[in-house]
């Protein structure tokens, strides 16, 4: 085997090894150091044919007003949470939400859960935000961790 074989396949096992770290990332329930804000639909094979659920991750900094907010914003779009999962992690929290929305059969479904999700990332992303101009000012008394990037 020549030097550029070798390195082709040193090449393919590279990308492989990502794009299953990519992959393993997606289930992590460990908050990420970059705030998001991600909503997707998700079927429901035993649900009602009205309800609409959908899956809410949201990760910003941990603060005392956030989990207020987030049931502010949740409550103001009529939606009910069905399963919460929350995990904070040197300053910074990942709440994963699965939650459930009545349709109420006006509008085309496709258009209702689509409104559903557009409304729900504007209401969570509002939240995430409003950490950058929170009045609290007390920082957490742990260190936080920073891994540095590989350049």
């Amino acid at each position: 085997m020549d030097k550029a074989a070798l390195l082709g396949q040193v090449v393919d096992h590279v990308k492989e090894q990502s794009q299953r770290a990519k992959e393993v990332s997606k289930f992590s329930t460990i908050p990420t150091e970059t705030d998001e804000v991600i909503i997707e639909h998700m079927n429901a094979q035993e649900a009602a044919p009205q309800n609409i659920y959908m899956s809410a991750t949201v990760c910003c900094d941990d603060r005392p007003e956030l989990f207020a907010e987030l049931n502010s914003a949740l409550k103001g779009l009529a939606v009910t949470i069905v399963e919460a999962e929350i995990n904070s992690l040197g300053g910074r929290t990942k709440s994963n939400f699965v939650l459930c929305a009545t349709d109420t059969g006006g509008t085309e479904r496709n258009s209702c859960t689509s409104l559903l999700k557009q409304s729900l990332k504007l209401a969570l992303t509002r939240v995430v935000i409003s950490a950058g101009v929170s009045s609290y000012s007390a920082r957490s008394k742990r260190q936080r961790f920073f891994h540095p990037n590989p350049r």
